[in-house]
């Protein structure tokens, strides 16, 4: 089953996306930055849905850290501020893409599944086809 994790500050977002999520994907959610990072090294999740707009550090941050660790993993960023510039350093930055809140669930369904195909058709550094799996918590690709 194709994992996602899914990164907000607000609990209550972080469980419509699990509710909505769950039984289609294995769910993984995290509330802050460091705990973000800490998950994306230890599960290795096939897509990265990352609030931009958190306390301490922001999404374009943690996003940069992602890219960093593993660039083959699509990060969808989630973001109520509506200028189009943020999106913009957004997707400079390596995301995948946006989606602007309030979000349509149905447009988020249709994101992950976009996501997760690119991960499985381009597996890690661009090999065609997903690479067995590692040990959770394998050291990040050079």
């Amino acid at each position: 089953m194709r994992r996602i994790l899914v990164v907000d500050d607000e609990p209550e977002l972080l469980e419509i996306f699990r509710a909505h999520f769950e039984g289609r994907y294995e769910i993984d959610t995290a509330a802050s930055g460091a705990a973000a990072v800490e998950r994306f090294i230890r599960q290795r999740p096939d897509v990265v849905f990352l609030d931009i707009n958190m306390p301490g550090t922001n999404g374009v941050e943690i996003l940069k850290l992602f890219r960093q660790t593993d660039d083959s993993i699509p990060v969808i960023m989630v973001t109520a501020n509506s200028e189009t510039r943020v999106a913009e350093e957004c997707l400079k930055q390596g995301a995948f893409g946006y989606v602007p809140k309030p979000f349509n669930l149905m447009y988020m369904d249709h994101m992950a599944a976009l996501a997760s195909e690119q991960t499985f058709k381009r597996g890690p550094r661009g090999e065609a086809g997903r690479a067995p799996e590692g040990p959770a918590g394998s050291a990040p690709k050079r």
